[in-house]
Formats: C-alpha cells, structure tokens, sequence
C-alpha cells in the first residue's frame, strides 16, 4: 500500500512513495540549500537593520538611511524631520509653532521642499518651493555618541536659498560630529514686519531659534552633544549666526559661532526705522489690501497666494538686480522680541566667533555690471542716484550725497568710473556690503574672535567659466564649495584643492569641538583678533599664513564718513 506523506508537514506533497535509504548525498545537497536560505535570510534582516535606524524624538520616531562621507566613512542621515508646525493658513507671518506629535516613523529619503521664495539675483527668476518648509535634515555617525553638533544656515539674502538640498554634508562627515541643516521662511513671508506688536517681523529668524530649541530637546538622541552646539552661516546665514548672538531669544541655545560674509553691522543686517513698514504697506497696497490697520492688513495678506507675495518682491526691483528691501528690523521691546534697538546697547553672547571675508566680495555685485555691460559714462553720471542705492546706504546714511563724494574721492580719486576702475569698484563694493560690517562685528563683540581672510582660489570656482582676469579673487562664499558638496555643481576636489578642503573643514570642525580653530596638538596657528592690530589668518594658494593690518585704512575710511548712522 502507498503511504502518503502527513498533509500537517505541507512542505512537499508526494502522491505515493516507495520505502528506501535516501542518499547522503542528497542530504547533504538539503542541508547546504537550508543553510544558503538561513544565511539569505539573515543577510537581508541585516541589509535592512544597517539601512535603516529609528530614534524617537520628542514628537514622533524618524527613520535614518547610511550613507558615506568623501572619505568613506558612514553616517546616518536622518531626513525632512519637521521642527514646526508648516507656517500656513492663519499661522502665515506668525511666530513659528512647535511641531505636534505624530505616531508613524517618518521615513524620508528627500530632504524636503525650498521654503518658497523669488529669487532676484537670477537673470529670469521664478517662483521656487513651498510654505510649508520647516524641516530640518541630521547627519551623525552613532546615535549612541556623544559629538560636537554644527546647525548650519544657509544664505540668500534672506529672500532666498536652501539648507539641506544645496549644501550636502559629505566633507563635514569625515569628522565627528553631527550636522543639522535647516529651512527657515525667507522673502515677505520670512521678513515682512510693520514694525509693531501685531507684526513685529524676523519670523525666518525666529524659525532658527524654534530649530535649535529643537536640537536642545532631541540632538542627544542622534548622537549630539547639546552643550557643544555652533552655529555656521554663509552671507545672509553669516548675518543669522551674528544676529543670534545679540538676541536675548537665543540665550544658551549654541555656544560658538561661524559667521561667513557677513554680520549684523552690514548694510543688509538691520533696517532703518521706518523702512520695513513702509515696505509693508507698499506691498500689502500692491496685492489689493489697502487696508488702515496693520490686523487689517495682515488679514487680508494671509488670504493671498503664497507665490503672488514672494514675487512681489519684483516690483522692488530698482536698478538691475538691486532691491535692498528684505532686512531684519529692529521690534518693539517684549518678550517675544528677536531684536531690539538701540543696537549701540546691544548685549553680545561672548561666546568664542570665526569671522570672515573673502578677496572678492564684490563680484556678488560687479559679476551683473559685466553681464548687463554697463555703460560707465552713463554709471559716472548717475552715480549720485545709484551709488547709495546700490552700495545700499541710502537709507542707513543720513546723508547719502555727502557719503557718495566722499567714496567717490576715496575709490576714484574723484573721477570717471571707467573699465579700468574694475578693481577700485569691485574693492568698494565688498568694502560696503561686506568687510566693514564683518571689521565692526569683530570689534564689538565681547567674546573671542578668529579673523580669517579668504584668497583661495581652486580649479572649480562660482566664476569658472568667466575670464578670470576680470573676476579675480575669491568670490563672495567661496570657501563653503569646500566645506559643504553642492550636488547642482557636481564638482570633485582633487589634488591642492582636496588637500585644501580637508583643512578647511579640520579647522571648522575642530573650533566646533574645542571652541579654538587651533586646539593644542594642532598644527595651526591662529591668533585672537586684537582691533588695534586687525590680525587674521589668510587663506590662499600659498597655505594659511597669519598677517596684521586687514584693510585696516579702508575701515578707518569707513568709520569717518557716518555711512550707517540712521542705525540707532
């Protein structure tokens, strides 16, 4: 009789078989076939833990995916991660709300959308992103270590850019530490103030702090070290990091900072009284909102399109891509304030600073007189009218007519700006949009700081495929091409420039763990900024070499012809 093997095993049905010996060999070809399924199997749990871990923030769990730094070590990277509620609706222009919780893991493999914004310094700008954009990316090597944390925030003139998807954090990861890279709201809808306690204005500010108030509450989970935070910022995100450390708002929230381009005294790091609410009214009578209160206004704003508001920026536009209409202002004084006058009393956080400048600042501005070819007899005529429109002291000068005679004495010895005055006009324009606020800011803060000169030049260049002879010098945040990788350039560091790159961000990281960009054992030296000396370390082709003197004329220049003194 056929003997039917047991239905319960279900593993193999065979109708009928014949009782005989199976052979070994069999067996052994069986047993192999079960171990290479066993060991699959615990392959792809293993694939699937090391592609993915899940830390429980405060809010809700955040799934991370490995990935690998330049140098080939892993980190995880922990994406989109909101840090508030999305700023929409009735909470457009509103201080930012803290994130409610959720109870899924978020899982993102995308850092999430730009923070909607027009963008003016483009030849053809258009309409980018979205409203709701306050998220925020983490990148660290353990959750279970203990590393220096670097939140960074992005440039743009405050009316533009992006963190996480322009500024990737693959050089950075060589070391340890860990790196938050945020969105914050830019434009009119980042900035738009009245200058009153209905609308105060610096939300894409306060957006910052709401984000470090998150790294304070969750950054220990991912391997953070909460009392080792340092703030780095480029250009307008060189403002940010100054601006935090004059806020009482962010009192304990970091405790070094990186400032690249830029401070709180530069021409477009504080509005004049009077200038954002006028901006305000200008726009709000723009879109149709007419209205005679600022709640009235307010109200109606919020029921515009998101787009329509940030493109109104056009209709600012003066002269080229000069508009000079988004600035953080100064608020009425309460507990919700981020920044109150009078800035002379300014208190400073005197924790330690890097402060920094780059050779050719002014081709930020000068790039476009080369692109629109400028005519620079008609310039010369004008240049009462656009001077301090476009070296923007109009309004921050009591006297702008007297401030642009006496430029025009100093920079062209009182005569004809022509071609030939490309390198005098491009010095003027990094002096007055840049070096000299970064000088006051070096000199008035109440911690130390590291002054640092930026020559380098490297084979990839944000003029690369401009003549060099006319765009020479280090453009205007040249240096963060070699701390952060730019996956819209797609540009690989090899040779002097890797080598470079690699000090670059050893010193970054190293002043983020030790508070000194030189720590003992280094290699470096790097004196405190003395202002009667103006030292500071050049970065150049030639190596880091420290100097005395930074442009030390030109500031004495600067500090004699009152350029700013509406600032109060």
């Amino acid at each position: 009789m056929p003997t039917s093997i047991s239905s319960k095993t279900n593993l193999l049905r065979v109708g009928s078989y014949r009782r005989k010996q199976i052979s070994p060999h069999i067996l052994i070809l069986s047993t192999i076939m079960i171990l290479q399924t066993t060991f699959a199997l615990l392959f792809a749990v293993y694939t699937l833990a090391e592609e993915q871990v899940v830390v429980h923030t405060a809010a809700g769990k955040v799934g991370g995916h490995w990935n690998t730094s330049r140098g080939g070590r892993k980190f995880l990277s922990f994406l989109k991660i909101p840090y508030a509620l999305p700023p929409v609706g009735n909470l457009r222009f509103k201080p930012p709300v803290e994130m409610k919780s959720w109870s899924n893991i978020r899982n993102a493999t995308d850092p999430g959308p730009w923070c909607l914004q027009y963008n003016t310094y483009e030849i053809n700008p258009k309409v980018l992103g979205e409203e709701n954009c306050l998220y925020l990316s983490v990148y660290t090597h353990s959750i279970t270590s203990k590393n220096a944390v670097i939140i960074h925030f992005h440039g743009g003139g405050f009316f533009s850019g992006t963190g996480p998807r322009r500024s990737q954090p693959n050089y950075m990861m060589d070391e340890d530490v860990v790196i938050v890279d945020l969105n914050y709201r830019l434009g009119f809808l980042g900035f738009l103030s009245f200058e009153d306690k209905e609308m105060p204005g610096n939300q894409g500010l306060k957006d910052q702090v709401m984000a470090m108030k998150w790294v304070q509450k969750n950054i220990a989970k991912f391997g953070g070290d909460p009392n080792k935070v340092t703030i780095v910022g480029e250009s307008a995100g060189a403002g940010s990091v100054y601006h935090h450390t004059v806020s009482s708002m962010s009192q304990g929230l970091f405790h070094r900072g990186i400032a690249e381009s830029g401070t709180s005294y530069d021409p477009w790091g504080i509005a004049p009284p009077g200038h954002s609410k006028a901006i305000a009214k200008r726009l709000a009578k723009n879109l149709g909102c007419p209205a005679m209160t600022t709640n009235e206004a307010v109200s109606c704003l919020v029921k515009k399109n998101g787009a329509d508001i940030v493109s109104g920026l056009e209709a600012f536009k003066a002269w080229q891509i000069d508009t000079g209409i988004i600035w953080p202002c100064l608020e009425p004084p309460g507990p919700d304030a981020f920044l109150v006058g009078p800035v002379s009393n300014w208190q400073h956080n005197p924790v330690p600073l890097i402060l920094g400048t780059t050779s050719g600042e002014g081709l930020l501005r000068t790039g476009y007189f080369n692109y629109y070819k400028l005519d620079f007899k008609w310039f010369t005529d004008n240049f009462e009218k656009l001077g301090p429109l476009s070296l923007k002291y109009s309004e921050i000068a009591s006297n702008p007519k007297k401030v642009t005679k006496k430029l025009r004495d100093y920079y062209f010895s009182g005569g004809e700006i022509t071609s030939d005055s490309w390198f005098n006009l491009t010095q003027l324009y990094t002096d007055s949009w840049f070096a000299i606020g970064i000088i006051d800011g070096a000199n008035y803060h109440e911690g130390d700081v590291y002054f640092y000169y930026y020559d380098y030049v490297g084979e990839n260049t944000w003029w690369k495929s401009t003549n060099r002879t006319l765009f020479f010098g280090a453009p205007h945040t040249e240096e963060i091409n070699f701390i952060w990788k730019n996956p819209f350039l797609n540009w690989t560091h090899e040779g002097d420039d890797l080598q470079f790159s690699r000090r670059l961000v050893k010193i970054w990281t190293d002043f983020a763990k030790f508070g000194n960009p030189a720590p003992r054992g280094s290699d470096l030296s790097w004196s405190k900024w003395n202002p009667s000396k103006h030292n500071y370390l050049e970065m150049s082709n030639s190596g880091f070499e420290q100097k005395e003197g930074f442009a030390k004329d030109r500031y004495k220049f600067w500090k004699s012809i009152n350029y700013r003194d509406n600032i109060k």
